[in-house]
């Protein structure tokens, strides 16, 4: 492996996941509204609904940071069909856990982090964000205590690009004036923060817990 200059890390699923399944979150939201929701059906059907809306194609993604039309997609996806017979009750009910998840409370971090990120103040590299996020991962990653440690972030709704089009790595290796070979992507997406990253010449590592945790980053600096 060529000597890592910056380490690129992905945030949902790598850095941070939600305080509770999806489904419960949204159940416990749409209960406000009368709506009766199954938590863990909810889960399921979120988690296809997030893979079925992605990798949008070029063009398709906001660069204002704003993307709550894509995530509209995603939660009607997630609910049982007709669960919402009143639109404007949906359009309301989105709304609700919209503004929740850019609360840092809904949003914990994985356990070794924080000693993975002050293991990592030991060596020169550059410690960055990368994700397929909205303007909302801010007051998160700020709100859960990373902002010091992980203040540079590039998110694709603010790029108009999103993991995996080879354009985001390109971008990202260009702005940090840097050459490929010397960035490490580690995330839990293997199409994503591997394979996608490997294609544009950086080196991978993915996260795959309990088997892989934070720590591979680590071991993949000291070559092992």
């Amino acid at each position: 492996m060529a000597r890592i200059s910056a380490i690129i890390f992905d945030a949902g699923g790598t850095l941070i996941c939600p305080a509770q399944p999806v489904g419960e979150t949204y159940a416990r939201f749409a209960k406000n509204h009368g709506v009766k929701l199954k938590a863990e059906a909810t889960t399921e059907a979120f988690r296809e609904a997030m893979k079925s809306s992605s990798p949008r194609p070029k063009g398709t993604v906001p660069s204002d940071g704003n993307d709550r039309a894509w995530w509209k997609k995603v939660v009607k996806g997630s609910l049982a069909d007709r669960a919402f017979v009143d639109s404007p009750q949906f359009e309301i009910f989105f709304e609700d856990v919209y503004l929740y998840y850019a609360k840092p409370e809904a949003w914990e971090i994985y356990p070794e982090v924080p000693e993975v990120l002050e293991a990592l103040r030991d060596y020169p590299v550059d410690l960055i964000v990368l994700s397929n996020w909205d303007a909302r991962l801010h007051t998160v990653l700020d709100g859960l205590g990373l902002g010091e440690q992980l203040p540079r972030r590039f998110i694709s709704s603010e790029l108009g690009w999103e993991k995996p089009d080879p354009a985001i790595y390109r971008h990202v290796a260009d702005v940090l004036r840097l050459p490929a070979k010397s960035l490490l992507s580690v995330g839990d997406d293997h199409r994503n923060d591997v394979e996608a990253a490997r294609k544009a010449g950086w080196s991978a590592v993915q996260i795959d817990r309990p088997k892989c945790d934070l720590w591979a980053a680590v071991r993949a600096l000291k070559g092992r």
